[in-house]
């Protein structure tokens, strides 16, 4: 007589798309009916039809006369000895008067014996009638059923007995090894597959209307035939939610259920592993209570049941973690992420690791928590992951500290928290100055202000400066103080009710680096002396004991080496600052740094390495947008780079994406002279017009006169000639020439040069041009270089003079291309042609004569010497004055004999050369 268990069917009676495996199992109780002994063993995750495909088998047999003898593992049962075998061999006949469960739970010396006597009586009934013996979730066998299995396996020979065992295959056998302590010789495999969205079509369709999408159940049950049935289920009881939420909350209902019927120690476990996320045995042994098990069992009990997986990278299904640590208490959860902390940090576990762990903890109370919480949120800040960062710093926040490390750390907070947005980032960074002023405090307050001068936030930053300033402070702070409260208001007027001095008033031998730095600016935009400007800048950069901390002030010296025209030293100020701000995780230096470097790249004619900076600084911006501070440069700096390459689409695409409702209200100078430079370009001279002119209105506002920062003046000059009013057009071209002159640079000499040859008479151009260039020629602005070598080429060219155009040109060339300046390329190649279809004109001795009978003899002398080859410096030993005189009196003569230098001067009186 055969039995055939009920099985609690995991798949349901679904056996959809398992037709080859169904055959496979039939065939060999095909050879079970003729006598012939067999195993099987089938591989499936839970849900994928296990317990349904053999309950068919089962039923097959059956009916075919043979004898079904079945059981199931559990993890209730997985610790319960011989609790498998008591359902497999209860209902065998030939047992039924021994009895033997009483006898081998006793144990005793008997019990081998006893082993041996089960296999016999089974034996025997099997060649009565053959035996299909049907175990599923064979890894959650107790030890002593599993160990009666292997030596039935050893014994049976060839007696007529089919074992067909089924597990998840999760537990790390693969049907190679044994299982279960069972010897597998001769055994087949049949692994069960996710069904195929063909099959899934099949039952959808099976099913009543209204039907769910194919397409969506597929990819939410990813073909498992048991989530399928239940999912199916649900959504035909109604209009519900949509497919992905069934499909988790069904998910969701069996791993609860799983974890409600687990022993209460595996179910602790699980709660541990989801935790702490390690299946680590090692890791895992001292947080674990008391198991009813050996450990690496228990886990294998645990990952037949689908709540772990055995994978190390993801012990456990991150949904999974979800809906255990929501079921267990936060108290539980805390003290145990806590305890794994603690070992983790015993056992040097990586830091990252121990972080994490801190992260749902109770608070430590130790040092170390309070640094790797805050190792891990500057690992966060310099990969970008702000929200990240924000979450180990509140963590942080929960440790006792004390108060100036506190404050610290709320400033790191609010920094990190502002960066995501700006709009409430001036809002975060006021409220972490309200702490009170001592010890590492105070430098908590003055970082706070740093970054919102950087943020734009200038008048809060003054109100905060002023708060903070009645304080005790030590030398270094109130410096520090007096730095931010200079460049805060702009013109280092100080003040003295808070007793802060005014820039002028502080000896630049006693300043320290920050005040220096802070100084240096304040004299490039007053327009005062580049040299003064520079020695501060050397200062502040070459001070021996003490180096600047706050980012304005850097920047601000980065600023100051640009505008002297010392880039080389201004990239490395700006390179520690993009070291330092990434170390920190602070956006906006990290933004104002790159936009600055970007600019000098620019300058140099190096456009790629500044689009690269550009688009570096634009991909670390935050989720809410960038401050106007940085937008504006971003901004500014994306148009000159399309202006550079001659792309005047791009750059109008850049003004559009900047120009947001098309208000200049919030535009800085820069953009707004940009902008104007694009209006030029495209010849709309009133637009450019009106563009230079509210950049000047701005810059003059704030009290910034140098023309090295924004040649707006020139520019006006550009556009007023251009519409025909020359009057204001001398106008500008004369201040910015006394401004210019005062400042003293190469770069802007040559530049306010270069505009008045664009925007003076044509008469007026050749001179005016040729004075760029030779300013140009020493600059670091490439590029103004070229443009200047152009201009004056075709100037030259109106005015019928081709001596030195050649030159010119081959020198514009060589740097274009160097440069990849694509927009000289039209440009040299029409001035090219034009050269090419110009005669060389000859002076004519009588034109000559006139010119030299113009000179006073002192000029003539001078001409003379000239001709005979003598060298600038030659002549001003020669005559007792300086080189720089030389230069001035030879520029005068070329002026009055309208020619740009040697070159056309030897041309011009070629024709007197015996005389001379």
């Amino acid at each position: 007589m055969s039995a055939v268990r009920r099985f609690e069917a995991d798949g349901g009676d679904l056996l959809v798309e398992r037709e080859t495996e169904l055959r496979l199992l039939t065939d060999l109780l095909g050879d079970l009916e003729l006598g012939r002994a067999g195993s099987a063993l089938v591989l499936g995750p839970a849900g994928s039809g296990r317990t349904a495909l053999l309950g068919e088998i089962a039923a097959r047999a059956a009916e075919r006369g043979l004898q079904v003898f079945a059981a199931r593992g559990s993890a209730t049962e997985a610790d319960l000895p011989y609790g498998l075998l008591s359902q497999l061999l209860t209902p065998v006949p030939e047992l039924a008067d021994l009895p033997w469960l009483r006898a081998a739970l006793e144990g005793g010396p008997d019990l081998p014996v006893l082993h041996e006597l089960l296999c016999q009586r089974l034996l025997e009934s099997a060649r009565r009638r053959p035996v299909l013996l049907v175990v599923d979730d064979l890894t959650l066998a107790d030890e002593e059923s599993a160990a009666w299995l292997a030596a039935l396996q050893r014994r049976r020979g060839h007696d007529p007995v089919l074992l067909l065992a089924a597990h998840s295959g999760a537990a790390g056998s693969d049907g190679e090894e044994p299982v279960g302590g069972l010897p597998w010789e001769n055994r087949h495999v049949v692994r069960l597959r996710p069904l195929s969205e063909a099959a899934v079509r099949r039952v959808v369709h099976a099913g009543p209307a209204p039907r769910p999408p194919v397409t969506e159940v597929y990819q939410a049950t990813r073909g498992n035939p048991a989530l399928l049935t239940e999912v199916l289920a649900r959504a035909a009881a109604g209009p519900g939610p949509e497919i992905d939420a069934i499909t988790a909350d069904v998910r969701r209902d069996v791993v609860l259920d799983l974890l409600a019927r687990l022993p209460a120690d595996l179910a602790a476990l699980v709660r541990t592993i989801a935790a702490v996320g390690t299946l680590d045995e090692a890791y895992l042994r001292p947080l674990a209570g008391p198991l009813g098990m050996p450990l690496s069992r228990a886990l294998r009990v645990l990952a037949d049941s689908g709540l772990v997986g055995t994978d190390p990278a993801e012990p456990m299904n991150p949904q999974v973690v979800t809906w255990v640590l929501a079921a267990t208490g936060p108290a539980e959860r805390a003290a145990t992420r806590r305890r794994a902390a603690e070992l983790g940090h015993r056992r040097a576990a990586p830091e990252e690791d121990v972080a994490g762990l801190l992260l749902g903890s109770e608070p430590v109370g130790e040092a170390w928590a309070l640094e790797t919480l805050r190792a891990a949120a500057l690992r966060r800040r310099e990969v970008g992951d702000h929200a990240g960062a924000a979450r180990y710093y509140r963590r942080a926040l929960a440790e006792p500290v004390a108060a100036g490390t506190s404050a610290r750390l709320r400033l790191e907070l609010e920094t990190v928290e502002a960066s995501s947005c700006h709009f409430t980032g001036d809002l975060r960074l006021a409220r972490a100055t309200r702490v009170s002023a001592d010890g590492d405090s105070v430098r908590t307050r003055l970082s706070a202000v740093d970054l919102m001068m950087q943020r734009g936030a200038k008048d809060d930053a003054l109100r905060e400066l002023a708060g903070l300033s009645g304080a005790a402070l030590g030398d270094r702070d109130r410096a520090d103080l007096a730095a931010l409260h200079w460049l805060a208001e702009g013109a280092g007027s100080g003040a003295a009710t808070l007793g802060i001095p005014a820039a002028a008033d502080v000896d630049p031998a006693a300043m320290s680096p920050a005040q220096a730095a802070a100084a240096s600016w304040l004299t490039t935009t007053a327009c005062r002396d580049a040299k003064a400007a520079r020695r501060l800048a050397r200062r502040a950069c070459e001070s021996p004991h003490e180096r600047i901390s706050l980012y304005s002030p850097r920047l601000a010296l980065a600023a100051t080496l640009a505008q002297t025209d010392d880039v080389l030293e201004a990239l490395s100020v700006y390179d520690g600052v993009l070291a330092d701000a990434s170390a920190a995780g602070a956006r906006v230096p990290v933004a104002l740094a790159l936009t600055g470097r970007a600019w000098i790249h620019l300058q140099r004619g190096r456009v790629q390495d500044a689009e690269e900076a550009l688009a570096e600084a634009t991909a670390a911006g935050p989720p809410g947008g960038w401050p106007p501070t940085v937008a504006g440069s971003l901004g500014t700096v994306a148009i000159a780079a399309a202006l550079t390459r001659g792309d005047l689409a791009a750059a109008q695409c850049a003004v559009d994406a900047t120009a947001g409702d098309g208000s200049l209200r919030f535009s800085s100078p820069y953009l707004l002279f940009m902008r104007g430079l694009l209006e030029l370009d495209l010849k709309r001279h009133q637009r450019a017009l009106g563009l230079f002119q509210e950049c000047g209105r701005r810059m003059n506002a704030v009290g910034w006169t140098n023309p090295g920062l924004v040649p707006w003046r020139s520019h006006v000059a550009i556009a007023a000639q251009a519409l025909g009013d020359e009057h204001t057009a001398a106008a500008m071209i004369s201040e910015e020439w006394q401004l210019a002159q005062a400042w003293g640079t190469r770069t802007a000499i040559g530049r306010t040069h270069l505009g008045a040859g664009v925007a003076v008479r044509s008469e007026d151009a050749v001179f005016r041009l040729t004075q760029a260039v030779n300013a140009l020629q020493q600059s670091p602005a490439r590029v103004l270089y070229v443009e200047a070598q152009l201009l004056l080429a075709a100037a030259q060219l109106n005015r019928g003079q081709t001596g030195g155009v050649a030159r010119l040109l081959r020198e514009a060339e060589r740097l274009a291309t160097a440069y990849q300046l694509g927009w000289a390329t039209a440009r040299l190649a029409d001035l090219g042609k034009r050269l090419s279809e110009r005669p060389r004109p000859l002076t004519s001795h009588r034109t000559a004569s006139r010119r030299w009978r113009a000179l006073s003899p002192k000029a003539a002398d001078l001409v003379r010497r000239v001709l005979a080859d003598a060298s600038n410096a030659e002549l001003a030993a020669e005559l007792g004055i300086s080189k720089r005189a030389v230069e001035l009196r030879l520029t005068a003569i070329y002026r009055q004999l309208e020619v740009t230098g040697r070159t056309e001067l030897r041309e011009l009186f070629a024709a007197l050369d015996k005389e001379l």
